[in-house]
């Protein structure tokens, strides 16, 4: 069996969706082990265990600090009670890597890790005091070593790991959507302006270093459409709540996977800004960046990262600063016919590179992993 981890609701989580998907339709025995910050379990796959502690997203401090503590003991406690020998535990992220390689080297030497790297985070650590950057390493260098594989998302995230470890026990699969049927993406009244302005969509996590601020703004000018959906920090929420009857915005909340790509499929411009002063925004693999592909739509991004570079050596996107006024130039620049060539390129890409990658090392490199 594979018991699938994750420091979060997996129901909104594509990466950790296409897993799932590879489970069912290859009939293998699974079991998801999450955590529910708002309690409610919702959309809870059956059989699921949900750490059910209400905890908000994007927080720090002491609070933040406790509930991961927390969090880690229930899933440890969780795996002594639910795991046997010769299951293989998926790891997504830190917060999930580390409890397991420690139950591992406690209680159970026969189970399998694999440590899916979403984000390194010590790299998120630079303003923190010495004590717990160190903690915070020291638990990464755990994790990459009692690990059985490690999966990246981009080859460019290998620079972020600072440990020796064989090469071969590493592979990657960057975030790729994974639908055996597009027969879903059609142009829908619902999502659509009649107003001849860009219309732009963001759909994902709702913070500040995505430069949301910003987008939002330009909308409530009446400069773009905006659509939006997703979660995350409630001063976002809280201004999308009171803006979302303007003719210009359309606020969704949040959407399942497969809702997001509709969205995005009837708008112009897929929104992704990551604030660079980040090194895990710089070294970010989006799946907006490869949902742009999927959908043939032009990606919208800010110059430091390596979305940036990939953005720039195929021509599939327009690039800004991150500033209010940079962003504001770069939007009142875009012209709807250069926007049409670029998401035409971006899909030629998608055809000729990405559309099989997926199922391939799910098929020929995962399933080698878990069997």
């Amino acid at each position: 069996m594979v018991l699938f981890l994750r420091c979060n609701e997996v129901v909104f989580d594509s990466r950790a969706m296409k897993y799932l998907k590879f489970y069912r339709n290859k009939n293998i025995d699974f079991r998801i082990i999450g955590w529910d910050r708002q309690g409610n379990a919702h959309g809870a796959p059956e059989d699921s265990i949900y750490f059910m502690r209400r905890a908000g997203f994007n927080v720090g401090g002491f609070t933040a600090m406790i509930n991961r503590i927390l969090w880690m003991l229930f899933l440890i406690k969780t795996l002594v009670r639910n795991c046997k020998k010769g299951d293989v535990l998926h790891a997504c992220d830190l917060d999930c890597a580390f409890p397991a390689v420690i139950y591992k080297l406690l209680f159970n030497r026969k189970v399998r890790v694999i440590f899916d790297v979403f984000d390194w985070y010590s790299s998120l650590m630079s303003t923190q005091p010495g004590f717990i950057l160190f903690f915070f390493k020291w638990m990464e260098r755990m994790s990459v070593r009692f690990s059985n594989h490690i999966i990246i998302c981009e080859p460019e995230r290998r620079a972020q790991i600072p440990f020796d470890f064989p090469e071969e026990k590493m592979s990657i699969l960057p975030n790729i959507p994974y639908f055996d049927d597009t027969s879903f993406l059609k142009q829908d009244k619902e999502y659509r302006f009649d107003n001849g302005k860009v219309t732009f969509t963001y759909v994902g996590t709702f913070s500040w270093e995505r430069y949301l601020d910003e987008i939002i703004t330009l909308a409530e000018e009446g400069i773009i459409n905006l659509n939006i959906a997703g979660y995350g920090e409630t001063a976002i929420m809280d201004r999308l709540e009171k803006v979302k009857d303007l003719p210009n915005i359309r606020y969704y909340g949040k959407v399942d996977y497969q809702k997001a790509q509709i969205i995005m499929y009837n708008s112009d411009v897929i929104y992704a800004m990551y604030a660079s002063v980040s090194p895990n925004n710089v070294f970010a693999a989006p799946n907006k960046y490869y949902e742009a592909m999927f959908l043939g739509k032009p990606l919208f991004t800010n110059s430091g990262t390596i979305v940036e570079k990939k953005i720039r050596e195929n021509g599939t996107g327009f690039i800004c600063d991150e500033s209010l006024d940079s962003i504001k130039t770069a939007v009142e620049g875009i012209k709807m016919d250069e926007a049409l060539v670029m998401g035409e390129k971006a899909h030629v890409l998608w055809n000729s590179k990405f559309a099989t990658y997926t199922s391939e090392y799910l098929n020929n490199v995962y399933s080698k992993m878990i069997s």
